[in-house]
């Protein structure tokens, strides 16, 4: 052997040696090689069996498992994070016998596993204890909150109407299929509310549920909102980019609210996502595949979008594959006693009220409206009833209402000043003067809601918009 190779075989053992000897003090208990075999274990845990590490060493792991499986405590693999160490940490003992073993690789610089090590669990254990014992608190506090969740959502999809029972029927039914689905109905009927249930209800369920109100995006961000940018693909761009909210959705669902005003620019590049399932970021070239479920919301028909040539009809047929319409309020009257106590409850509970009795008279008066304004209409009305109501019983006497009948006066105050144009005043600023009134009076009457106030004016959100800014200039 030349001089080189015996200083190099020396070396080598003379390293083992003093890592072997530095394993003797630590935790450590055992090494495998790659073929499970037992390269080393520590001296004092072999005595326990009656054996010298050198009588075990080359051992098949599993065969040492089988003779000593009465002293051997479980062993878990370290890479199963949290949840299997926590019954071990609630009953970990502070001495005698440990109460688990963990398994970890032992992995090379070029990331190729050349065997396992076996530790005693105790300290690692003990040192983790309250970390795992916080871990489960906070999974019981989830499960707890999400129970909560699914039956604070059920509580407000309340009525046993037949319109009200076949639509609970159709939820069921709808959520186990992964295909587009489009809810249509009026302004306040609760579209999102059966969104959500069909959500809760669905396969995807526990995944990324996220939603966007269409209307309240302006046009020129829209496309930026949905699909995402790459940095520097416009000014005040953030850097690195910025992930849409299709790609943040992905393996979920996306709730896109008043889809109905999107433009028709938007809506080509959404129909070309439900088509070919990738999205493209604004500023970037490549494409993103995305597995997402689509629900969509409109406040009005999208059939009759299409023939007015305001939406795609390619579009609207790919977003009605599955098709939910919620039945307006004045179709479900028999459901109004159960929406009043939900609300009341709901009031009792936010503004510290103590209303346990409801006037009948209130029940009789609801039934005679219209309801333009639907579920949100009575909720605002129930609200602004509560939050001057001191006793325990809404009387009629203290009820607020607006009669919103055709023959009544549904913008709420009355028109019975005589308006004739004078020297100060021409027929335009009456005109525009009594707009204002209508349309202030009516926002107001409707708790603030625009789409709510657009839908009784008969005008669209944005045109509210542009009026209520023109009011302020």
């Amino acid at each position: 052997m030349e001089k080189k190779d015996w200083f190099e075989q020396r070396s080598q053992i003379e390293k083992e040696v003093l890592y072997k000897s530095e394993l003797e003090h630590y935790s450590e208990k055992m090494v495998l090689n790659t073929e499970n075999r037992i390269i080393f274990i520590n001296a004092k845990y072999a005595a326990e069996f009656g054996k010298r590490p050198e009588e075990l060493e080359g051992v098949l792991f599993d065969e040492f498992m089988a003779e000593a499986k009465d002293k051997v405590p479980p062993i878990l693999e370290i890479s199963d994070f949290a949840s299997p160490y926590i019954p071990y940490a609630e009953r970990l003992q502070n001495d005698g016998r440990p109460r688990v073993f963990l398994r970890a690789p032992l992995i090379s610089e070029d990331n190729v596993v050349l065997g396992h090590m076996i530790y005693d669990g105790r300290d690692w254990l003990q040192r983790y204890r309250s970390l795992f014992l916080k871990l489960n608190e906070m999974e019981d506090e989830y499960q707890y909150l999400n129970q909560n969740q699914n039956r604070e959502a059920n509580a407000q999809f309340v009525g046993s109407s037949p319109v009200i029972t076949q639509l609970k029927h159709e939820i069921l039914q709808i959520a186990q299929i992964n295909a587009t689905l489009l809810i249509e109905g009026e302004t306040g009927t609760g579209k999102e509310v059966v969104a959500n249930h069909v959500y809760q209800a669905s396969k995807r369920h526990g995944k990324p549920f996220v939603k966007l109100n269409c209307a309240a995006v302006p046009y020129e961000l829209m496309e930026s909102e949905l699909f995402g940018y790459e940095e520097g693909a416009f000014t005040g761009a953030r850097k690195g980019g910025k992930k849409g909210l299709f790609e943040q959705a992905n393996g979920g669902t996306i709730l896109l609210d008043e889809i109905n005003s999107l433009n028709l620019s938007a809506q080509a590049k959404l129909l070309r996502v439900l088509q070919e399932h990738v999205v493209t970021k604004v500023g970037g070239g490549k494409q993103i595949p995305i597995d997402v479920r689509v629900i969509a919301i409109s406040n009005r028909p999208l059939q009759e979008m299409v023939e007015e040539g305001t939406f795609r009809e390619d579009l609207y047929y790919r977003l009605n594959v599955l098709h939910i319409q919620v039945p307006p309020l004045r179709k479900r009257l028999e459901d109004i006693p159960e929406l009043v106590h939900l609300f009341v409850e709901k009031c009792n509970k936010e503004m510290d009220k103590h209303v346990d009795t409801i006037d009948p008279k209130i029940y009789v008066l609801l039934k005679k409206q219209n309801w333009p304004g639907n579920v949100r209409q009575l909720q605002n009305w129930i609200e602004r009833s509560m939050a001057t109501v001191w006793k325990k019983t809404l009387s009629l006497a203290n009820f607020y209402w607006v009669d919103t009948n055709p023959a009544g006066n549904a913008v709420g105050f009355p028109l019975t000043q005589k308006l004739t144009a004078s020297g100060k005043q021409n027929l335009s600023q009456i005109m525009s003067k009594l707009e204002q009134e209508i349309i202030t009076n009516t926002l107001s009457d409707c708790g603030g809601n625009k789409t709510q106030a657009a839908q009784i004016l008969g005008i669209s959100r944005q045109m509210l918009h542009r009026k209520l800014k023109e009011f302020q200039e």
